[in-house]
């Protein structure tokens, strides 16, 4: 996926939002098991939002209380079973504590399945942050359309059903028509890739579907697609304790869709004008990253970054011909394409050349973490180019798939991570030298 430049209008929108945002929240991105592609996208929003303390979670870094020293907890698509498994009542747990002591938590797609209280079914019934329930579920859906293989996902004896996919308007409710993203239009649009149409118990809606529109895909005929999702509640939230948790169908993190990122962003800043940073009151605080160190100043950095450079580059080759095929795989209850394998390679490519310009002005130096990047590249490329034989020899090719997208998600949680911490490590040094405080939080 190329990455797409940011008009004047988008950038001035989302710049005043990162001005406004109050201190320097420390953000959680969820990607564990069960996490697909679509938590890249936060971190898209969140760099454009210049929030840098960001950290990249797995299900073992929840359950170990890394959210502790979190203020907002992102959790985006993919499998909600493995998330819900994997988390568990202790990771349920944390959560509810995470919220109700002072954390905002985001959930898109599955993020959002996974935290409803209407959801009410092992491995979910833990998860009872929001009190709304999905309404696009029933045990005799009828049969699509089109895109048989997105259609259905399994819920006990029912299933969950999507009878559209793709881009869908939204209508503001509750606080939302004096927000940012509202004021210069009476509707605003978002990617709706699965997630779940809701109906409101308790929690307060924020945007209702209001139509799909053209470019969208109807699984089900037109007009009775439309009908079913207009009116119903497209993004919910919930005050609980002194935090809030957002449940939303929509990825309103979709990098394309700046209005849907300037309702998140304002939603970011809202929360964070009425709590004061939670790493600030929680023991062992600031940007910490796993096993990891800003590299200072020695040349050998540059080797590290040519093979990383080098591998990223022939995998996304080798992922440009696995588009042209027809294969699909399903991991879990989540079906992946092969264009996902380039969208992850895109973001570490696209971020290579501020590595690059860090080492040529003598500000990053060599550390572990770009040798096992570049030896980890280096396995995913090879990985790649096995799959790729397969596919083309019409075998079968599920587990060098799941090898592969498992290897690229964990690669590209390792990369952020470090981009984020040089990131933020660039600024607090700016501030220094303009005479700030520099502070960790």
């Amino acid at each position: 996926m190329k990455r797409r430049t940011p008009s004047t209008a988008r950038h001035r929108a989302l710049a005043s939002l990162a001005a406004r945002l109050a201190g320097e929240p420390g953000v959680a991105v969820y990607c564990g098991e069960g996490a697909s592609h679509s938590w890249i996208w936060f971190a898209d929003l969140l760099e454009r939002l210049e929030t840098f303390d960001v950290r990249f979670l797995t299900h073992h870094d929840v359950l170990e209380g890394a959210l502790e020293t979190r203020d907002i907890m992102l959790v985006g698509g993919g499998d909600t079973y493995a998330m819900a498994r994997s988390l568990g009542t202790d990771g349920a747990r944390r959560l509810e504590e995470f919220v109700r002591g002072g954390g905002f938590y985001h959930g898109s797609c599955a993020g959002a399945y996974l935290v409803l209280r209407g959801v009410d079914m092992e491995p979910f019934t833990p998860f009872r942050l929001v009190d709304a329930e999905m309404l696009n579920v029933m045990a005799d859906p009828p049969a699509p359309l089109c895109l048989e293989h997105k259609y259905l996902a399994p819920y006990g004896r029912e299933r969950v059903f999507h009878p559209v996919y793709g881009e869908v308007a939204l209508l503001p409710r509750g606080p939302a028509p004096g927000m940012l993203a509202f004021r210069e239009a009476a509707e605003i649009s978002a990617p709706l890739f699965g997630g779940p149409v809701m109906s409101a118990g308790e929690a307060r809606s924020l945007a209702d579907y209001a139509s799909a529109a053209s470019r969208a895909a109807f699984l089900w005929p037109r007009e009775r697609a439309g009908g079913f999702i207009a009116g119903r509640q497209a993004v919910v939230f919930q005050e609980l304790g002194d935090g809030v948790a957002v449940a939303s169908g929509p990825h309103l993190e979709h990098p394309h869709f700046p209005e849907a990122n300037a309702l998140m962003g304002e939603m970011f800043v809202e929360h964070s004008g009425r709590t004061s940073p939670r790493r600030a009151r929680a023991p062992g605080g600031g940007a910490t990253r796993r096993g990891a160190s800003v590299c200072k100043g020695r040349p050998e950095v540059s080797r590290s970054l040519l093979e990383i450079k080098r591998q990223v580059s022939n995998a996304r080759i080798v992922g440009y011909g696995l588009e042209r095929s027809q294969v699909t795989w399903k991991i879990g209850v989540k079906v992946w394409e092969p264009e996902k394998i380039r969208m992850f390679l895109q973001y570490a490519w696209d971020r290579l050349p501020y590595l690059e310009r860090r080492s040529a002005g003598g500000t990053l130096g060599a550390c572990a973490e770009l040798e096992r990047l570049a030896e980890g590249y280096a396995r995913a490329c090879d990985l790649a180019k096995e799959l790729s034989v397969a596919v083309r020899s019409n075998q079968e090719s599920q587990a060098e798939a799941a090898s592969l997208l498992t290897m690229l998600k964990e690669l590209t949680a390792g990369f952020l991570s470090l981009y984020f911490e040089l990131r933020l490590e660039e600024r607090r040094r700016g501030t220094d030298e303009r005479g700030g405080t520099g502070t960790d939080g």
